[in-house]
């Protein structure tokens, strides 16, 4: 079944890219979201099974597949407006449908790969799909952008490929050459740690250009901003998660080896390192895209934390990646309002938002207080959990600096978020009046959604979450 499905998308994506109708072009696009649910459905009563010994479905494929459904299908209604507003022409809206069936694809292939060169290759792909995006402006600021991410996406894609290497090697000298996750983590025990340890190396500090962590951050952030709004959500939101997805399966094969504690570390420094820059960026940037593209590394950084943490680290890190990814995208959207609104992604430009655009407004208030994790966003459950991970593991002086530096970074937060929303701001011009209430509704189910979570927990969720997660060492 996902075989077709790839197929399918290659064909599809290709013949979109085509369509000069753009109406025929969205319906393309929606007509190949709801195949994607129907794959989604088709892989959870398949879950445990392996096909064609590349592909698998397990839960945390499943967790994942089920966020990038619903950001994919709540990101391409938002294009329609954007497209309607920015007078986009056909053949650019043809290449931007291409390119999201694309990219969604290759997540895809990512979320439920069985083989780590099978793996790798659909993580490439991301790269071109996204370009694609990134582009879709056609000004200096986006080719600039654009450039840059396939330059540093390929560098830190082919600094991952040097890792996959380094399990050759170690594969070769027990004489056997297996690269399925199943396959590898069987035989993992027995190989030379060393090798182990430069693969994983190696591969988080690639895969940190999806994930948006230390070292290949800079590009991200470039992307978000340059790209239109609504593509910037999907690279703070399922772009991240497949990066995370990514690092896991390294992770998950390894874990039952001598390295475990080496590679936790190696997590802790990175998530730190990753805090830390998110922190001294947000105090000095007033660009919103940008902000919001930092508070997304923040989060990454915490993710990475809470898992190398271990144990109920583990929970967290999953759940405070789906309540981010729900949260995150919502307040990229309504920057897309916004700038509609202002013509300008600067804060000092923006002021009143809250009387100027009620509905609008509201979704960046809840949206701020759900992500700087205040109750009743989901995402105070999953920090409140990686700081019990981090005191359970005798690391009550790391809690400390990554309390402090969040701090930091809300601080930043509430001073642009505050003032776009209550402060008459001198230098703000209205360039268009009217705001898509439709949007914003959208916006608001999301965050409320997160909210609901937050505050009721559903098992079916904590049950996935504790599924997913269950073959991790405790």
């Amino acid at each position: 079944m996902i075989e077709i499905f790839l197929v399918i998308t290659i064909i599809l994506a290709a013949g979109t890219a085509f369509v000069r109708n753009i109406n025929i072009s969205h319906i393309m696009v929606f007509g190949y979201f709801i195949f994607l649910a129907g794959l989604g459905v088709y892989m959870a009563e398949h879950v445990g099974e392996t096909f064609s010994e590349y592909f698998l479905s397990d839960y945390m494929g499943l967790i994942f597949m089920a966020v990038l459904i619903v950001i994919s299908f709540s990101s391409a209604l938002h294009y329609i407006t954007f497209a309607k507003k920015r007078e986009v022409r056909p053949a650019e809206a043809a290449l931007h449908n291409a390119g999201t069936i694309f990219f969604t694809g290759a997540m895809t292939g990512v979320l439920f790969a069985a083989h780590f060169g099978v793996l790798w290759a659909f993580v490439e792909a991301t790269t071109i799909g996204a370009s694609i995006l990134i582009y879709h402006n056609r000004n200096h600021e986006s080719l600039e952008a654009t450039w840059k991410y396939l330059f540093v996406c390929s560098i830190g894609v082919a600094i991952a490929f040097a890792g996959i290497l380094f399990l050759g090697l170690a594969s070769q000298e027990k004489g056997s050459i297996d690269f399925t996750y199943a396959g590898f983590k069987a035989i993992a025990p027995t190989l030379y740690p060393g090798w182990l340890k430069a693969c994983f190396l190696l591969v988080v500090t690639g895969f940190s250009v999806k994930m948006g962590l230390v070292p290949l951050f800079n590009v991200d952030i470039d992307a978000k901003d340059a790209a239109p709004s609504q593509v910037g959500a999907s690279l703070s939101s399922v772009l991240m998660n497949a990066g995370f997805v990514a690092i896991y399966r390294f992770y998950e094969a390894f874990s039952g080896t001598s390295i475990l504690p080496w590679m936790n570390t190696f997590l802790l420094i990175t998530g730190v390192a990753s805090l830390f820059f998110a922190a001294v960026y947000a105090l000095r940037v007033r660009n919103i895209k940008r902000l919001f593209a930092y508070s997304s590394m923040e989060h990454a950084g915490l993710v990475i934390i809470a898992f190398a943490c271990g144990g109920i680290g583990y929970f967290a890190a999953i759940l405070h990646l789906i309540m981010h990814s729900l949260t995150k995208s919502s307040l990229f959207f309504q920057v897309s309002q916004m700038h509609r609104i202002y013509n300008t992604k600067l804060d000092e430009g923006i002021g009143s938002y809250l009387k100027i655009n009620p509905i609008g407004g509201l979704v960046i208030l809840l949206g701020f207080l759900s992500i700087i994790a205040l109750p009743p966003s989901g995402l105070f459950i999953s920090e409140l959990m990686m700081v019990q991970a981090l005191i359970t593991n005798n690391l009550w002086w790391l809690a400390v600096i990554i309390i402090g530096l969040v701090l930091v970074i809300i601080y930043g937060l509430a001073t642009r978020m505050l003032g776009i929303l209550f402060i008459n701001k001198p230098n703000g011009n209205i360039y268009e009046k009217g705001a898509t209430v439709w949007e914003s509704v959208i916006q608001l189910a999301l965050i409320l959604l997160v909210f609901y979570i937050g505050l009721l927990r559903p098992q079916v969720i904590v049950d996935t979450i504790n599924l997913a997660i269950k073959t991790l060492p405790i």
